[in-house]
């Protein structure tokens, strides 16, 4: 079991893709915009972030950068429609900053899973540096 966070500002996107990762008995963690989530990341340990690109406060590509900095090893799987650019843009914008995988919405069942279960079962080899304390920190 993972646990994995969805970061959307649709709720039926939220929704949606959360029941679709609950089947595989993943806890499953939900919020809105790009500052929640990193709070989120900030307080308790996270597989795997699935996150939106086009969202108010911060957006994917802000929460990309910022994820990178506080968590390296932290696996970012970036989800987009475009809104009104075409979302193969976006996305490999989100790739060249950082994310592992990407893919459009609306979000197909079949490959959505497979990607997750792809990235959760693929060792990340920034995750050595999660575990690295930095200058200031207590190692425990």
């Amino acid at each position: 079991m993972a646990i994995i966070l969805i970061v959307d500002d649709d709720p039926t996107v939220r929704l949606i893709a959360g029941e679709m990762l609950r089947c595989d008995d993943h806890a499953i963690v939900e919020v809105e915009d790009g500052d929640q989530a990193l709070n989120v990341v900030g307080s308790m340990p996270v597989d795997l972030v699935v996150l939106d690109m086009l969202m108010p406060n911060k957006d994917g590509l802000e929460t990309i950068i910022e994820l990178r900095k506080q968590k390296p090893g932290i696996r970012i799987l970036a989800i987009s429609s475009g809104g009104r650019m075409e979302p193969g843009y976006l996305l490999r914008t989100a790739m060249a900053f950082g994310a592992d995988e990407c893919l459009e919405k609306p979000l197909r069942l079949d490959n959505f899973v497979q990607v997750v279960d792809r990235l959760l079962s693929t060792p990340n080899p920034g995750a050595v540096a999660d575990a690295i304390p930095r200058s200031g920190e207590q190692a425990f």
